[in-house]
């Protein structure tokens, strides 16, 4: 058998239908590892000629994107004195709910407010590496409920043929997608727009309006702060999750500026790496993957070493074609052990028949919320303790074509994934430091790299964020964490819900921000429901009032 490194336990099965007795291994169950199957050399051959096609194609697509200012979202760092809504976070959840509040009330004044504007909205689709890939399929990614095939349609008018239903395309893409279809969408309702360039980091609530405090030099590197107040009759928070902690903040000794990357995603964070540095990533999840698999693009030929508690890679999607496994709530009831219990036997069923355990996962997807919400706190600490990094590798997985680019790195000795954790970081040699790992087995191993970048992926707890508006919230009563910590407390209809217990009717929240009452609530099938609702809990509001000052 073949071993990835010396310290790693973390060995993955490329096989996207693994065999019955792998199940419950693959499911749910505590394992320290899996087997890894190395690619032949024809294997890995026929992998680099397919990658290198792809590559070329990708390229030439996103170059002939159409990018006329007509397509383009255009900011200002002019905010509007008053808006009907104030719309916080200028991703994939604020861009959704604007379209609905647009084709809703097209005589309204909206504001997206959005510190960080991008080429393409939103960290997930604007990344400057244009062959990130998406995790979900094009034929699933409509950014409007009821028409979940429209950016497929979009790819075809522009790459006719390219592209299955079913294919997993460059994310790019559908950044520039869905810019476009943002922007015919405003165009088209009339409504009148501002997309404001500026952090909001503070708000209150006035009874009759929400009043915000915006900085309009969020921007600009060490520039002091430009406050500009606004107020809106109603707002939609939707800045996604603030990123995790640097894992390094209490082991830096003296490290020297930019050896360590607490962001990956932040524009030039890869560049300037020395090709045959070794490089640190914390982190084996989605953002790890990617982050690895950008530094290859960019030519790093240096040992990649991801290090994390659990050591496990996302798992594959499932091939294409396979029929779906229909599910309905009642099959899912009761703790975490029996609900975990019933989706293995269901995964079992499918391997029996020969198609993928993928479908169980995909199965149980539409029920999660109310899974969640039946379970007690006790028992949703309990699942997050003992069951969330199996269930996340097994959830949020990722296209077969990049495990296997993946794998094919770890044959060649060029990524090791090693469980453990970072204990410490000290200057080395220049241009580089020491970083020590502590290991499963309680050995501490000390690595010289040029970079130590965290792919840790978003906060798990918001009650100590520094992010100045979530901070604010909760600060003044405004906004309370559930009761775990992971997101903002809202109602069914995605309202605030401050400390007194009361859902606030003018301030709503879309997208991971309701992790904690939702759990599932970061891919676009959830995003998209949760942005539709949260738009029509404000279009009720305002047509309410409307109606009301009219009598």
């Amino acid at each position: 058998m073949f071993t990835l490194a010396s310290h790693c336990v973390c060995r993955r099965r490329i096989s996207s239908t693994p065999s019955v007795p792998d199940v419950d291994r693959l499911l749910m169950q505590r394992t320290d590892s899996l087997q890894c199957v190395p690619l032949t050399g024809l294997l890995r051959r026929r992998a680099q000629l397919a990658r290198a096609w792809f590559e070329s194609l990708v390229k030439s697509l996103v170059k002939s994107t159409p990018t006329s200012s007509s397509q383009q979202l255009q900011w200002t760092d002019a905010a509007p004195a008053r808006v009907d809504v104030a719309i916080v976070g200028g991703g994939f959840s604020g861009l959704v709910a604007l379209v609905h509040l647009c084709r809703a009330i097209p005589s309204g004044t909206f504001a997206i407010i959005e510190c960080h504007p991008l080429h393409f909205p939103g960290t997930a689709y604007g990344s400057c590496d244009s062959e990130h890939l998406l995790n979900v399929p094009a034929g699933r990614m409509g950014p409007i409920p009821e028409d979940p095939a429209s950016f497929h349609r979009w790819l075809e008018t522009q790459t006719p043929g390219k592209f299955r239903a079913d294919a997993f395309v460059p994310r790019a893409l559908f950044g520039a997608y869905l810019t476009e279809f943002v922007a015919d969408e405003v165009a088209r309702s009339g409504a009148h727009v501002s997309f404001v360039r500026a952090a909001v980091i503070d708000m209150h609530d006035a009874q009759s309006h929400v009043n915000l405090t915006l900085d309009c030099a969020c921007d600009a590197a060490d520039a002091p702060a430009r406050p500009q107040p606004m107020a809106a009759r109603c707002v939609v928070i939707a800045p996604g999750l603030p990123a995790s902690p640097a894992p390094w903040a209490d082991h830096v000794h003296g490290v020297p500026a930019g050896a360590l990357v607490p962001d990956p995603w932040k524009a030039g964070a890869l560049l300037g790496i020395p090709p045959d540095a070794g490089i640190m990533l914390l982190g084996s999840g989605l953002t790890a993957v990617d982050i690895a698999e950008g530094l290859r693009r960019l030519g790093h030929r240096g040992v990649i070493r991801m290090v994390s508690r659990n050591g496990r890679l996302p798992l594959p999607h499932a091939d294409h074609g396979e029929p779906p496994m229909l599910a309905t709530r009642e099959q899912f009831a009761g703790s975490p052990a029996k609900v975990l219990s019933v989706l293995r036997r269901a995964a079992r069923q499918r391997i029996a028949a020969g198609l993928g355990w993928q479908g169980a996962i995909d199965a149980i997807r539409p029920h999660i919320p109310a899974i969640w919400k039946s379970w007690s706190t006790a028992e949703r600490r309990h699942f997050i303790r003992r069951a969330r990094a199996l269930w996340e590798i097994h959830r949020h997985r990722v296209p077969v074509q990049v495990l296997a680019d993946i794998t094919a790195q770890c044959a060649a000795g060029t990524l090791i994934i090693e469980r453990g954790e970072l204990v410490a970081v000290h200057p080395a040699t220049s241009g580089t430091v020491a970083a020590s790992v502590r290991t499963a087995d309680g050995a501490t191993h000390v690595h010289t790299v040029a970079r130590v970048i965290n792919c840790t992926g978003p906060s798990m707890n918001l009650r100590d964020t520094r992010h100045p508006l979530l901070a604010s919230v909760q600060r003044n009563g405004l906004a309370c964490t559930d009761d775990l910590g992971l997101g903002l407390r809202s109602d069914d209809e995605c309202r605030l819900v401050g400390t007194n217990g009361v859902a606030n009717p003018r301030i709503v929240i879309a997208g991971a921000l309701r992790r904690g009452d939702m759990w599932e609530a970061t891919a676009v099938p959830d995003l998209r429901v949760n942005a539709a609702r949260a738009a029509a809990t404000l279009v009720a509001l305002l047509a309410d009032q409307h109606s009301k000052a009219n009598i």
